[in-house]
């Protein structure tokens, strides 16, 4: 009887023993856990990692991160495509511990934890989810960075004068991305993003120009206007003001936009339009390209003056010209002196220039603001007159003979001129303003002499 008792009692007792043992059995009894296998059905997201070492699940889920991070998605800005990486927002998860704790699934803890765990992995996959984050100042900053690129510009309105008519050309609308509401959509998409690639249309946002053609329609009235006349010409110099006129006519100046007189006639070539003709240098009168352009830019700096514009840029002649009175006048040479004006009005202007019958005109057309009970005037005032030297200028040609004695340049008289700016209104004038001071220098007689011996 006493045998029968210890075989029952070791029939109970052996399997408790063999129960508490496995309860109670420390994480260290079993084998190394990077060479330990994962339980099958066991993901991290959507890699499987089940079967595998920790080795080979850290390798797999370092694969599966690459491989989201070399996703992308599109940004359609209007005509242009924006394409962004992930791995360019610096893409990540969030640090875990998940293959350690997935090595240990029905394997560590006591019975009826590793019952458990093993229990859930039989009736479906058990399933680590993944924290991502992301750059967003990044996203931010590349956004800025393509509405940048990728804005259109608007087209303001444009016109001219053909045939004594106005052609208005119509302005054209811009387009820019709103950075703010089209980052507001990426992120939406990011936040709950699928592991697809995907394509977002940006908020765009019209642009208007700043000149429409209802603006420039109201620029139709001429605020000043100039002519001077050329009828003693050469038919070279002639040419050289119409060609002049022809290169500035329809110039269109914005508002704050500065008019270069240099900027439309040069290059002073052939090619360009220009001839021989007569023009000042150092004191004399010499034949050079474009000669008589001067006279192009004095006709236009009386129309801006009628037109009150603001004066950027001015000269005067070295020395007295006869197709404007003293200091009326605006010289240009190439690399010294230049005709420049601002448009100092609230909307564009137009300048209108031809030449015909040997007359040059030029027109500033713009919207006219200036009440009808004011008028501006101008006047001249000589402060000082400067004789020429008594001494003539000598020039001796060796190929004519002695006797010879030719006046190629007729003495000038040199001058200190002031222009002032007067204003009347109902007649009565309220201001007077000094527009320039001008110096014009005196010069002799310039004469050619013959030095050749009589051979007699």
């Amino acid at each position: 009887m006493e045998f029968g008792f210890m075989k029952k009692l070791f029939k109970y007792i052996i399997p408790a023993a063999f129960f508490l043992i496995l309860l109670f059995k420390p994480d260290s009894a079993y084998a190394d856990e990077k060479e330990a296998t994962i339980a099958k059905g066991v993901y991290i997201d959507t890699v499987d990692i089940g079967g595998m070492t920790v080795k080979e699940a850290q390798a797999a889920l370092k694969k599966h991160i690459e491989s989201l991070r070399g996703k992308s998605f599109a940004v359609l800005i209007g005509d242009a495509t924006l394409v962004v990486t992930m791995e360019e927002l610096d893409y990540k998860y969030e640090p875990n511990n998940y293959i350690e704790q997935a090595v240990k699934l029905g394997k560590a803890g006591n019975l009826i934890q590793r019952y458990k765990d093993n229990k859930d992995i039989e009736h479906g996959k058990k399933v680590y989810p993944l924290t991502y984050t992301y750059n967003e100042d990044k996203l931010m900053k590349i956004l800025e960075k393509a509405a940048e690129k990728y804005k259109v510009k608007p087209k303001n309105a444009a016109f001219t004068r053909k045939n004594g008519e106005f052609i208005f050309t119509d302005h054209e609308l811009g387009s820019r991305m709103d950075v703010e509401s089209t980052f507001i959509t990426v992120k939406e998409k990011l936040d709950n993003w699928n592991r697809l690639d995907f394509i977002v249309q940006a908020h765009m946002v019209d642009v208007l120009p700043q000149y429409t053609r209802e603006d420039l329609e109201k620029c139709t009235t001429i605020l000043g206007e100039f002519t001077t006349e050329y009828k003693d010409s050469s038919e070279d110099r002639a040419a050289n003001l119409a060609n002049g006129a022809r290169l500035i006519n329809n110039a269109v100046l914005y508002p704050g936009d500065v008019f270069s007189s240099l900027d439309y006639l040069l290059p002073f070539t052939l090619e360009n339009g220009y001839y021989m003709a007569g023009s000042y240098n150092a004191g004399r009168i010499e034949q050079t390209i474009g000669g008589g352009a001067c006279q192009v830019t004095t006709t236009l700096y009386n129309a801006v003056l009628r037109a009150e514009l603001e004066i950027v840029e001015r000269h005067a002649h070295s020395m007295t010209v006869s197709y404007v009175d003293l200091a009326y006048d605006a010289a240009i040479a190439e690399n010294s002196k230049n005709f420049k004006f601002k448009n100092n009005l609230d909307l564009p202007i137009l300048i209108e220039a031809f030449s015909r019958d040997r007359v040059i005109t030029f027109r500033i057309w713009g919207h006219e603001t200036r009440p009808e009970n004011r008028t501006v005037k101008f006047e001249n005032k000589v402060l000082k007159e400067i004789a020429p030297p008594a001494e003539d200028k000598v020039t001796k040609d060796p190929t004519k003979p002695e006797s010879y004695r030719k006046v190629t340049q007729k003495a000038k008289y040199g001058y200190v001129a002031e222009l002032y700016k007067i204003v009347y209104v109902d007649g009565v004038e309220v201001s007077r303003e000094l527009v320039n001071k001008s110096v014009y220098n005196a010069e002799p007689a310039h004469v050619t002499i013959g030095t050749k011996k009589n051979s007699n």
